[in-house]
């Protein structure tokens, strides 16, 4: 009996010492953005903890509370499809529904949601549509732009003469909207925004099918300060708790 519960604390001792069962997490990333109306904030994060587990999303929290990693807080949305305020946030996620592995090839595609829940978090409602996976795959795209200048309106985001810093073709853009909603800034000391990351979610107004899911990362041409941007539907870097 006593070789057996050593065997036991060893083990145990084992999964403590890698970070497991405590609340001992490395942020990698944080992102706050205030959310219209409501003194609280949403966060977006990514953390490192034991065993090399990796939890990541979003957190509503009061703007006067402390950030912490809390895995059961984490919401179930894998983006935010519309700007969050006090009353609703309407967010997206995705599941098999038969087309994950060997089937996603066979599969048909489906671009309307499969599911829909609407939950409470933090007194906020939250409006969860599900896809299919295959949908949502096949939906995504995206790019990497130096942008020359932008325009804010209450809902978007507009760049202007955009060229391609990634592919081959170097592709040239006019002009591209970006809906707000989920949209992070990263700025220098200088206060200068040097890069703005946009996952922009396109969905039918009436029916919520998915039309589009794209990843930008944009660069702009010349300097732009922080404050020439509002703060509606918006993240921006927030400071890692020690």
């Amino acid at each position: 009996m006593k070789v057996k519960i050593f065997s036991i604390l060893v083990v145990l001792s084992f999964f403590y010492g890698c970070g497991f069962g405590k609340n001992d997490w490395t942020i990698e990333k944080l992102y706050v953005q205030k959310i219209e109306g409501s003194p609280k904030v949403i966060y977006n994060f990514s953390a490192w903890g034991g065993l090399d587990s990796n939890p990541r999303g979003f957190i509503i929290l009061d703007s006067t509370e402390t950030f912490k990693v809390k895995v059961e807080n984490i919401l179930p949305i894998y983006q935010i499809s519309e700007i969050p305020n006090k009353k609703n946030i309407e967010g997206i996620t995705h599941d098999c529904y038969g087309t994950c592995g060997e089937p996603y090839y066979k599969s048909s595609i489906i671009l309307k949601p499969m599911k829909i829940n609407i939950t409470n978090e933090n007194g906020i409602d939250l409006t969860t549509r599900i896809y299919q996976y295959k949908g949502y795959s096949e939906s995504s795209n995206g790019g990497r732009y130096q942008f020359e200048k932008f325009v804010e309106t209450r809902d978007s985001l507009y760049f202007y003469n955009l060229n391609d810093i990634e592919s081959m073709e170097k592709y040239h853009l006019d002009e591209l909207k970006i809906k707000k909603g989920e949209i992070y800034l990263n700025s220098n000391e200088k206060n200068e925004i040097i890069r703005i990351f946009a996952n922009n979610v396109q969905l039918n107004p009436i029916t919520k099918s998915i039309e589009k899911i794209s990843d930008y990362s944009l660069t702009p041409k010349y300097p732009i300060k922080d404050q020439d941007l509002s703060e509606r539907g918006i993240f921006r870097e927030a400071k890692i708790p020690k």
